[in-house]
C-alpha cells in the first residue's frame, strides 16, 4: 500500500528488501545520514559479498546500488502498478461475459470484438 513506511535493524533488512522487490511499484529507502532514494527497485542480492539493492531512480531514471547496510527503512510510495492491471483485467473479464478464459482451439462467440 502506498506511503505505507517500514523501519528495521540489521537482519530484518533482507525482508524488507525482498517486500520491496515484490511490490511492483516505487520504493523509498531511508539511508544512513537522513537521505532517501526514490525509485523501482529491480534487482536485490541479500547473498552477495556486499548484500545490496539496485533501482531505477524516479525522475532521472539512473541505475543506482546501494548496499543493505546504508538502509534505513522502507517506504511503498508508489501506485503497485501490475495490481492495478490486475483489477483492469478482472473488470474487463466480468464485462466479456468469460471470453478472457478462451485458450487455443476456443471459437469466438458470434458478436465478439472481432466481428468474427
Amino acid at each position: 500500500p502506498p506511503e505505507t513506511g517500514l523501519q528495521t535493524g540489521g537482519n530484518g533488512i533482507a525482508d524488507l528488501i525482498d517486500r520491496a522487490f515484490h511490490y511492483r511499484g516505487d520504493v523509498t529507502l531511508g539511508m544512513d545520514g537522513g537521505g532517501s532514494v526514490t525509485g523501482y527497485l529491480f534487482n536485490r542480492n541479500a547473498r552477495a559479498r556486499e548484500p545490496f539493492a539496485q533501482l531505477i531512480e524516479t525522475g532521472s531514471g539512473r541505475e543506482v546500488t546501494i548496499p543493505y547496510r546504508t538502509i534505513t527503512g522502507v517506504q511503498f510510495t508508489g501506485r503497485d502498478a501490475a495490481a492495478a492491471s490486475v483489477t483492469h483485467f478482472e473488470a474487463l473479464h466480468g464485462r466479456q461475459g468469460g471470453l478472457a478464459q478462451a485458450g487455443p482451439g476456443t471459437r469466438r462467440q458470434e458478436g465478439g470484438r472481432n466481428g468474427d
